[in-house]
């Protein structure tokens, strides 16, 4: 059961509160990632062919002679581009077990037969994020016009892409990953751009120093002040937010 915690047998009031709040923790984690739910193909005809076409614009743009700067911003839209058609991918197999429509399925293919290789998780058979395009756009222009952008697509998709139903089990990810994410976290806290979620940033941020805690990648003591730190700012500034009620619930886990 999602946030199994070992509870001796002995205590009864103990295991009820258990099961309790991992109810509530399992209903705030559906809330916050839940897709919206489509009973139409995902992608039609025409939005194949967009994607395609802004595709093959992009990689043109990217592989070319132009300026350092408009480079990075074709690999930055590459990306989100990518990200955008994955979104669709993963709604599909979320609420129908799997893509539907010729159009997608063709799609698929055509990305798949193409530079923009498709990758699915072998833990959640989800479409992964491709990192390579919004890391390619940082070498080229590391304080470009979408460099903050970059970055903040490198901490959300890497975090969402790192487990399935308990954030504190991320599959695979080395102390050094999970370091340099919560570095990547930090350099964000500050940032005033109207295309990124700070309250995302300060979400993902304390669920890594509850990693951090958890698998002794930091020190308990500096990972549990941080976020103390994290959970006032959301008390102040995001005070009914589900994802402070998440970040709470799993504090006290």
């Amino acid at each position: 059961m999602l946030f199994d915690r070992m509870l001796p047998l002995s205590s009864p009031t103990r295991r009820m509160a258990a099961g309790l709040q991992a109810g509530l923790l399992t209903i705030l984690l559906l809330a916050l990632t839940a897709p919206a739910s489509h009973a139409h193909d995902a992608i039609s005809a025409d939005a194949r062919k967009a994607y395609l076409t802004r595709l093959d614009e992009l990689q043109r743009t990217a592989q070319s002679q132009a300026p350092a700067a408009a480079r990075a911003v074709a690999l930055v839209e590459t990306g989100r581009t990518l990200d955008e058609i994955r979104t669709l991918l993963n709604e599909d197999i979320i609420s129908h077990g799997k893509t539907q429509g010729l159009e997608t399925s063709v799609l698929v293919n055509q990305l798949n037969a193409s530079v923009h290789k498709l990758q699915l998780s072998p833990h959640t058979r989800l479409y992964l994020s491709d990192p390579a395009p919004y890391r390619d756009a940082l070498k080229l222009d590391p304080k470009g016009k979408l460099s903050v952008l970059a970055r903040y697509m490198l901490l959300k998709n890497h975090f969402y892409d790192s487990f399935a139903d308990h954030p504190l089990k991320p599959f695979d990810q080395s102390a050094e990953q999970l370091k340099q994410q919560i570095a990547l976290g930090e350099s964000m806290l500050s940032v005033s751009d109207p295309a990124i979620d700070s309250e995302e940033v300060h979400f993902i941020l304390a669920m890594h120093y509850l990693q951090a805690q958890a698998s002794g990648a930091l020190p308990k003591a500096r990972a549990q002040a941080r976020v103390a730190a994290l959970q006032k700012v959301f008390r102040a500034r995001w005070p009914s937010s589900l994802k402070l009620a998440t970040l709470d619930a799993l504090a006290a886990s």
